[in-house]
């Protein structure tokens, strides 16, 4: 036992003077926060903004905003990282909206005398609520004006809202729908009684303003969360509105809070989705690369901006005509690549890979060399600089 309690405090008394490696710390930041003076709501008015630090080209960026941007911001910049990073939506930043009095900003106002419970209740209790007019007011003359005068934008347009919030982006879709592309409402807070559902779903109908997305979903809350968000979509389907994609999601496993994380990504996969070319075997049998220019210069015309390909698709499709042997169209792929990403090492060892399937080795060594050269130029990480150099060890083994 002696033996035993002299070991423990030989360890307990010793320990400081074990040898530890140095340390340092340093805070880790995500986004930045700008306070905009609104004249139009008298306050001071917090924004998050966040820009995934693998955006470097000058390509315009899709403006995301969020409301809630306190309780939000984080988990959204996070899944806005990973999409962006893995090609899943285009090049696109994050605006957080701080929320400083949530019933005032958020929920509409009471028309005549109140038509459900809820609406007697927050009349009730707050009697200056239902200002949300001016306070897409200030977001359509303070803020928007402010984002895409201090950042390199395209006018595609995403609101995202998520309880009141999200009862918000369904005010806002039939009442301005012109204002945003893509409209999210997660688990929106039931308001309206079924008479003045309808009429506003009509109205909308009635009067297009351009074309909308709408990602409309709930979660396990039950109760009038369920019923307002699926007599929605009851009169989505009755009115029809030519103008609108919709799609909604039921995520029965998860909380009104715990919902947020997936339903942010699938809304942004889906109402993107249209700008993510899906590449099949039959295009690689049949088609050339006239295919994906083609069908992204629609999408510009559509949008009223440039849309670039993304590289992804390029691979997939070049990998798709090589598949089925059509090695001189995935040639003509993979230069189209090179010419629309001219300083992307990626786009010229793709290219030489190509060339090499289609043993034109010299051509494989030139695009290999290069795409060398880009990755020295552009200080990337050395073990890619590494990789590109036994890459050219092995297509000149191949001369």
């Amino acid at each position: 036992m002696k033996l035993l309690l002299s070991l423990i405090l030989a360890l307990t008394f010793s320990t400081p003077l074990l040898s530890h490696a140095d340390t340092s710390t340093t805070d880790i930041t995500v986004g930045k926060k700008v306070i905009l003076q609104s004249k139009i709501l008298n306050e001071d008015r917090p924004i998050r903004i966040f820009i995934p630090d693998t955006v470097k080209d000058d390509q315009p960026l899709y403006v995301i905003y969020l409301l809630d941007g306190v309780e939000h911001f984080h988990t959204a910049s996070g899944v806005v990282k990973s999409l962006v990073d893995y090609e899943q939506i285009p090049n696109a930043m994050l605006v957080g909206v701080d929320t400083t009095y949530r019933v005032r900003d958020y929920l509409p106002k009471v028309q005549g005398e109140p038509k459900t419970e809820f609406q007697t209740f927050v009349k009730n209790k707050w009697p200056d609520a239902g200002q949300t007019d001016n306070f897409l007011k200030f977001v359509s003359d303070e803020l928007m004006p402010y984002i895409n005068s201090n950042y390199s934008t395209n006018g595609y347009n995403t609101l995202i809202g998520h309880s009141n919030a999200g009862t918000l982006a369904l005010y806002t879709l039939v009442n301005q729908p012109e204002l945003f592309n893509n409209y999210i409402a997660i688990s929106p807070n039931s308001w309206w009684s079924d008479g003045e559902l309808k009429n506003n779903i009509i109205k909308y109908a009635k009067n297009p303003k351009g074309a909308q997305s709408l990602f409309i979903s709930v979660a396990s809350e039950g109760s009038r969360f369920y019923t307002g968000v699926l007599n929605t979509l009851v009169n989505l389907e009755q009115q029809m509105p030519t103008q609108l994609k919709w799609e909604y999601k039921h995520y029965p496993t998860f909380s009104h809070m715990g919902t947020i994380l997936p339903a942010l990504s699938d809304s942004l996969i889906t109402l993107f989705s249209d700008l993510i070319f899906k590449v099949n075997d039959e295009h690689g049998k049949f088609a050339d690369v006239s295919l994906i220019t083609g069908y992204y210069q629609a999408l510009s015309d559509k949008y009223g901006f440039e849309l670039k390909i993304p590289q992804d698709v390029y691979v997939e499709f070049a990998h798709s005509q090589q598949k089925f042997g059509n090695t001189k169209k995935a040639i003509a792929t993979l230069k189209q690549f090179t010419r629309d990403y001219p300083n992307a090492a990626y786009s010229h060892m793709r290219l030489s890979q190509g060339y090499t399937a289609d043993k034109q080795f010299k051509k494989a060594v030139t695009s290999m060399k290069h795409a060398l050269e880009l990755a020295k130029q552009n200080s990337r990480d050395p073990m890619l600089v590494d990789a590109l150099k036994d890459m050219v060890n092995e297509a000149q083994n191949n001369l």
